[in-house]
C-alpha cells in the first residue's frame, strides 16, 4: 500500500488513516487509526504518514506478540496502584500541620466506607468501578486497555479492587495512629516480598505506540501529562472525584497541553493559565462533538470555526464549561503546592460571569407539556417493548414509565431513584417514604442529599407500591433492575438519559433547555407556588438551606415533608394509570 493512501485532506488539514487488520481490530476496539497529521503541506503530510505507517507496523507486532497477563504483572500493578496512593497519602501528611480531630474521624469514616464499597464492587463482580484507575496504573507500566483481552482487562480491575480494599484499609489505619498495618491480600504482599529481596518482576515492555510519547520530564520532574494522570487515578481512588469528574479533567489536561505545550508545573506561569482562558472561551460548545473538529489541535478547531459561515457556527463554550475546565486545573496544582513541586497555584483568583441567574438555567416543565408528556405512548400504550413510540394497547411499567412520573411527583434527582433499592421504600408515622442514603452500592451528590422523601398519594394510586412489592417477593434488589451502568462514571441512569432525549425528539415534546432535570425544578417551583416554606422545600429536595436559616432550621418531621410534596399538582388527569394490582 502506497504511502499516500494512508493520509487524507479534511478542510485544510491532512490526516492520517490506516485500516487495522482483522484479528486485531476486536482487541483494539476499532476499524481503523485516525490522527491528525497537523500540517496542511503535502510534502511533509507524506513524510509524517509514513513515519507513522511504520510505527503502526511496530504496534501491530506487538500486540500479536504480547502474552497474556501473568500473575507476577498482576501483583506488580497492584503494587503501584498502592504505591501511588500511600505515597501520596503521606507526603500530604509530611507537608501539612496538625489534622483537627473532627476532619481525622471524618477520613477514618470515608475510607472505612471505601473498603466496604470496594468489598461489596468485588462480591457483586462489578469490576467496571475499578475501570479508571486500572486504566492509569496499567499506561504507567505501558500496557494500553486495548492490548489485553476481555478476560485480561477483568483479571486487572478486579486485582484493583482487592487492592483498593487493602489500601482503604491502609489509610484508614494511619488516621487512626497505626502505621503499621500489613495488607492481606495475596497478589500485594507477593510483590512487597519480591521487592524485599531485590528480585520485583520488572514492568512490562511497552509496545511501540502511534501516539506520541510525552514530552521529557525537566531536571527530573515529570511533564503535565505524566503528573495529571497520576492525580486523576488518586482522586478516583480516594473518592474525592467521580469517574465521570476525572474524564472531563482529562480532556482539560489535554486541552491545556495543547495550548501551552506539555512542561513540568513548576515551568508554566500566571500567563500561561491567561493563555489558555482566551483559548478555550471562543471554542464552539461542540468541539467535542461535531465530526469536523475530530482529531484537531485547539488552533485548528478554531481555525476551522471561523472559515464556517456565520449562520453555520455554534455558539461558544458558557462561562460554567471554563469554570469547569480551571477548576479541574486549579485542583492539580494546589495539590502541587502542597507537594513543593509548584511555587503557586496559578489558576487561583480568576472570575467567572454568570451567564444566567441560577433559577434560569434550566427551564420547568410548564402544566401543558406535562399534559403533552403523559399523553405519549409510554403512558397511554405502546406497540411493544421495542417500538414504545408507536401506539398501541401495551402499557410496559418499567423504569421508563416510572422515572418521569417520580421525579416530577419528588423532586428527586435521576440518579437517586435510578439506584433504589426496594429496601428503601419504607413507612413510619404512617407515611410511606422513599429513604435516599449512602449506603453501597449506593452514591448521592452530597451530604445534604441524604434524606427521607414522602411518597406522593397520586404514585401510590399509580401502583409505586405494587410496583415495588413485586419486585420484593421475587427477591430483586433493586427496584429498576433493567438499568445498567455507563459512561465514565458508570451511572444506571447514563443509557436511560439518551434514550429520554431521543423518545421526546420522536414524540414531538422536545424543546432546548427542557430535560430530564427539569422535572425537579417543576417539583420545586409547585411547592414554592403553593406557599411551601423554603426551608421544607430544601429538606424535600436535598438542598443546602441559606442564610440564618440554616442556623435554626436542622430538619423537618414526616408529616410536615408529605404536606409539602402533596402540594405538587401537575394539572394533568392520570386516573386512566391509577391501579391496585401489581404491576
Amino acid at each position: 500500500m502506497s504511502a499516500r493512501s494512508n493520509f487524507v485532506l479534511r478542510g485544510t488539514v491532512f490526516h492520517f488513516r490506516r485500516s487495522i487488520p482483522d484479528d486485531l481490530r476486536k482487541r483494539i476496539g476499532r476499524r481503523e487509526l485516525v490522527r491528525s497529521l497537523a500540517t496542511s503541506d503535502a510534502r511533509t503530510a507524506k513524510l509524517r504518514a509514513c513515519q507513522l505507517y511504520v510505527a503502526s507496523e511496530s504496534l501491530f507486532s506487538a500486540l500479536r506478540a504480547m502474552p497474556m497477563l501473568t500473575e507476577a504483572q498482576l501483583a506488580r500493578l497492584v503494587q503501584d496502584f498502592y504505591g501511588l496512593i500511600l505515597d501520596g497519602e503521606n507526603r500530604g501528611r509530611l507537608t501539612h500541620g496538625a489534622i483537627p480531630n473532627e476532619v481525622r474521624e471524618r477520613r477514618v469514616l470515608q475510607y472505612e466506607a471505601m473498603a466496604v464499597r470496594n468489598r461489596d464492587a468485588l462480591a457483586c463482580n462489578r469490576l467496571e468501578e475499578a475501570s479508571f484507575v486500572t486504566e492509569q496504573v496499567l499506561r504507567k507500566q505501558g500496557i494500553a486497555v486495548t492490548d489485553l483481552s476481555p478476560t485480561d482487562l477483568a483479571q486487572a480491575r478486579q486485582a484493583m479492587l482487592r487492592a483498593g480494599i487493602d489500601v482503604a484499609e491502609a489509610i484508614r489505619a494511619q488516621y487512626q495512629g497505626d502505621f503499621n498495618f500489613e495488607p492481606r491480600d495475596r497478589l500485594l504482599k507477593m510483590q512487597l516480598e519480591a521487592l524485599a529481596s531485590g528480585s520485583s518482576v520488572p514492568p512490562a515492555a511497552p509496545p511501540a505506540a502511534v501516539e506520541p510519547e510525552p514530552q521529557t520530564a525537566q531536571h527530573g520532574v515529570d511533564p503535565l501529562s505524566i503528573v495529571g494522570t497520576a492525580f486523576r487515578a488518586t482522586q478516583v481512588a480516594t473518592g474525592a472525584w467521580d469517574r465521570q469528574t476525572a474524564s472531563q479533567a482529562s480532556a482539560t489536561f489535554r486541552l491545556f497541553v495543547d495550548v501551552c505545550g506539555d512542561r513540568p508545573l513548576s515551568a508554566y506561569s500566571r500567563k500561561d493559565a491567561g493563555r489558555f482562558r482566551e483559548h478555550i472561551e471562543r471554542l464552539p460548545n461542540d468541539y467535542g462533538k461535531h465530526p469536523r473538529y475530530r482529531d484537531l489541535t485547539v488552533e485548528e478547531i478554531l481555525a476551522a470555526s471561523n472559515a464556517l459561515p456565520a449562520v453555520n457556527r455554534a455558539s461558544l463554550i458558557t462561562q460554567k464549561t471554563v469554570k469547569r475546565h480551571f477548576s479541574a486545573l486549579s485542583a492539580l496544582w494546589t495539590a502541587a503546592v502542597a507537594k513543593d513541586e509548584a511555587a503557586a497555584n496559578i489558576f487561583a483568583g480568576f472570575r467567572f460571569a454568570n451567564s444566567r441567574k441560577a433559577s434560569e438555567q434550566r427551564d420547568m416543565w410548564e402544566r401543558a407539556e406535562l399534559a403533552r408528556l403523559f399523553a405519549t405512548p409510554i403512558w397511554t400504550g405502546c406497540t411493544s417493548a421495542a417500538r414504545r413510540t408507536t401506539p398501541g394497547s401495551l402499557i410496559l411499567r418499567d423504569e421508563k414509565f416510572w422515572l418521569p412520573l417520580i421525579a416530577v411527583f419528588s423532586g428527586m434527582r435521576q440518579e437517586e431513584i435510578c439506584q433504589l433499592h426496594v429496601e428503601d421504600i419504607r413507612q413510619d408515622e404512617d407515611v410511606w417514604f422513599i429513604d435516599i442514603n449512602d449506603r453501597p452500592p449506593r452514591k448521592v451528590k452530597n451530604a445534604t442529599a441524604v434524606r427521607r422523601v414522602p411518597i406522593h398519594s397520586e404514585l401510590i394510586r399509580l401502583g409505586f407500591l405494587a410496583h415495588v412489592q413485586k419486585h420484593r417477593r421475587i427477591k430483586q434488589q433493586r427496584i429498576f433492575p433493567g438499568l445498567e451502568p455507563g459512561g465514565a462514571d458508570a451511572r444506571l441512569g447514563h443509557a436511560f438519559t439518551k434514550w429520554f432525549t431521543r423518545y421526546r425528539r420522536d414524540v414531538g415534546v422536545y424543546r432546548v433547555g427542557l430535560d430530564f432535570h427539569s422535572f425537579r425544578h417543576t417539583a420545586t417551583t409547585l411547592m414554592h407556588q403553593a406557599g411551601v416554606v423554603p426551608a421544607v422545600i430544601d429538606h424535600v429536595t436535598g438542598h443546602a438551606t441559606a442564610g440564618e436559616t440554616a442556623r435554626y432550621t436542622k430538619r423537618s418531621t414526616l408529616p410536615q415533608l408529605q404536606t409539602a410534596i402533596e402540594t405538587i399538582a401537575i394539572g394533568v388527569d392520570l386516573s386512566r394509570l391509577h391501579t391496585n394490582v401489581s404491576s
